[in-house]
This record gives C-alpha cells, structure tokens and sequence, in this order.
C-alpha cells in the first residue's frame, strides 16, 4: 500500500496543481478512462488516486481534500494523472482540422474528440482559441489528444494558411454565405485537405476566407446556423467519403 498525501501544501502536489491550466508543458487529467488513456499513451508522469491503483508510474494514494486541488469537476471520480504533452510534429496526414478561433472548451473538445474519430488524425488550434489542455476541454475530447497529432499556434491566421499550404494542403473554410453546397463539392484527389471552422460568433475570419482554395456551406431549413460541434461533425463525416 503505497503512503498517504493528506497535505494539500505537500511539495509533490503544489507542483502538479500547477498543471490544471494546461498552458506549459504539463496537464492534469481527471477520471479513470482519461487517467487510462494518458498511460497507454505512455503521457501520464503521475497517477493520484483516493485508492490505490496499479500502474507503471509514480502512484500517490491522496485525501478528497489533495484530490480536489488536482482537479476541476465538482464531483471528481477519485483519480487523477499529471501528464506531459507530446511532441509536436509537423502535419503528414490526408486530413486535417483547423479550429479558428473556437473560444468555447466544450465545442473544442468533442470538434478534437470527433476528428479521431472520423480519421482526420491533424488538428491545429490558432490564437484566440480555447485552451486545449484544461479540464473542460480535455472532458469534453475524452482523451482524443492522445491520439491526435495537435498543435497549438502562435502564427497569425494568415500565416497558418500560408505554412498549411506549404505542407500540401487545399484549405477548404466554412461560410454561409459560400457558393459550394456540400453536396456540391468535390475535392481535389490529388490533395490533402485542411477543413477550417470558425469561432462561434463570426465564424471563419474573412482573412482565412480570402485566402482559401474554397469555401463550402451545409444546406439548411428553419435556421441558418449550426453549433460548431455539430455543423464540423457533419462535414468531416462527409468529407471523409472524398
């Protein structure tokens, strides 16, 4: 039985609480499918648990209280792993999803969750949008970062465009006012596709816009809008038909 953490000023803990943020090189995630992800994925330094738990890192049997500094959720389920975050390569894969803009943890977090699961393995976050790593976030991805080739930027959008282009892509934004119905589009064959989907509000800043090879929209009635989650869940299932 491994020893007790009952402090919540214990040297041990202070440092890992530092990760909640998920803006440096470290993170925090919570609950038992997470904290299993981030070990097969070989991410997890850490693990802190109200009871004990076998694993091949480091293991802290802590109190509610030292349980309640390492996490965000009201009711945590009792475990909790201080991660690394994987080098970042550069992108390789037919696919990608570039988030612009996207403020909303929650809508970031399944848009990453639903990219791994329909194929598109890339995924870049510009400025300005939510920040990944934190616990809302990382919730709502259930652990698709682990399997996500994902960088944050610190480029311009314009900028991001321009290197995206210079690693093959054909940039392919959302707009409601594009002339491309998706039932409409074909994509090139030849070409790896970057999807761009905006920020909540505005969308797809009219910069990213401008500099795309086209801009598609989904054919709707009743409303003329979509949440982001949803309208990206559709258009990366579809698109990945192409």
């Amino acid at each position: 039985m491994s020893e007790l953490i009952a402090s919540k000023d214990n040297a041990k803990v202070k440092a890992a609480a530092k990760a909640l943020s998920g803006q440096e090189d470290l993170f925090l995630v919570e609950g038992y499918h997470l904290v299993e992800m981030a070990l097969s994925h070989h991410a997890a330094l850490e693990v802190f648990s109200l009871q004990d738990y076998g694993c091949s890192v480091p293991f802290y049997r802590v109190t509610p209280a030292v349980l309640a500094k390492l996490t965000a959720t009201k009711t945590p389920e009792g475990i909790a792993a201080l991660c690394r975050k994987k080098p970042v390569s550069d992108p390789l894969g037919d696919r990608l999803l570039y988030l612009d803009e996207v403020s909303d943890p929650g809508n970031l977090g399944t848009l990453l969750r639903t990219a791994l699961a329909f194929g598109w393995r890339e995924a870049v976050a510009s400025q300005g949008s939510a920040e990944a790593y934190a616990s809302k976030a990382l919730l709502a991805s259930q652990g698709a970062l682990f399997g996500l080739n994902f960088r944050e930027s610190s480029l311009t959008p314009v900028d991001d465009i321009a290197w995206l282009r210079r690693h093959g892509y054909y940039i392919l934004s959302t707009d409601l006012k594009a002339s491309f119905k998706l039932s409409d589009l074909t994509l090139p064959k030849d070409r790896k596709v970057a999807l761009v989907l905006g920020n909540e509000a505005r969308g797809v800043s009219p910069e990213i816009v401008a500099h795309s090879d086209a801009s598609v929209r989904l054919e709707m009635a009743g409303i003329d809008s979509l949440n982001v989650g949803v309208a990206g869940g559709i258009l990366m299932y579809e698109l990945r038909k192409q």
